[in-house]
């Protein structure tokens, strides 16, 4: 039990699945053998991306969903057991974000229209994906949910995102009680700044100055939190649940300052 082989026919649910951080797990699980059923809204970019997995060999389909509506995320579950009678890793990383303001200045429609995504979603893509675990009697499950390393240190300002993520740490761990009984794992990948469209529309300037505070010294990757889940989806990680695993590069472990060494080296 040394490798990846065991995620091999796994059936796996990934939602935000049309770009960035969803769209990377997704095809990270379809190259490792998983049949893969994509979700977003984003329905004609979504059907391009399940047919581009497809062309590299790869199993994989798309179903349009709102994770912030509750039949939406009924169908989406039930179409993975319709289409594949089985359903194993559910991947809860659909997400919305906001402009920074004082809690005084948030709109209540603001506030609720980011918990209803970013917590609520979560909740119901995590009620939905048991029952159907349950009912199906998949075996080696995960529900991995993407929250954010916001949810572990929050910025000021920047209440209804932060908090959201926050509350899917604990939401998190309280599944992994629920479920520790039942062979299906719940953990949390907490990503910090990653090179997804999101920083590409930010300025230079902002750019540079988020990446000086990144300890690490570079953005992540996307694909680094596609093998996070991987390893979680894993029989490799089967003895792993309620884990909050930020992947930041250092980021929220302290507060980082750059300071001259005695001796200098090289940095890699």
């Amino acid at each position: 039990m040394n490798s990846f082989e065991s995620v091999k026919g796994k059936v796996a649910v990934v939602t935000g699945a049309t770009a960035g951080i969803g769209k990377a797990i997704a095809e990270v699980f379809a190259e490792n053998g998983m049949k893969v059923i994509l979700s977003a809204r984003r329905e004609e970019l979504g059907e391009k991306i399940a047919e581009d997995i497809r062309a590299k060999g790869g199993d994989a389909v798309f179903f349009k969903a709102d994770v912030s509506k509750e039949e939406d995320v009924k169908k989406l579950m039930q179409y993975a057991e319709d289409t594949y009678g089985k359903l194993n890793v559910v991947i809860n990383n659909a997400g919305a974000s906001t402009l920074l303001h004082p809690i005084h200045e948030y709109e209540v429609d603001e506030f609720c229209r980011i918990t209803n995504i970013d917590y609520v979603g979560v909740f119901m893509g995590m009620k939905y994906a048991a029952q159907t675990m349950l009912e199906t009697g998949s075996e080696g499950c995960s529900i991995i949910n993407i929250s954010s390393a916001e949810g572990i240190y929050p910025t000021a300002s920047f209440a209804p995102y932060s908090g959201a993520k926050r509350a899917v740490l604990s939401l998190t761990q309280t599944a992994a009680l629920d479920y520790a009984r039942h062979d299906i794992t719940v953990n949390c990948i907490c990503p910090g700044a990653t090179d997804t469209d999101i920083y590409s529309t930010i300025s230079p300037e902002q750019r540079e100055l988020t990446q000086s505070m990144i300890p690490n010294g570079r953005f992540a990757r996307p694909e680094e939190m596609a093998y996070t889940a991987l390893f979680l989806a894993s029989d490799l990680a089967r003895y792993i649940t309620g884990a909050i695993i930020p992947v930041a590069g250092g980021m929220g472990v302290g507060n980082y300052t750059e300071v001259p060494w005695a001796k200098e080296y090289p940095k890699k």
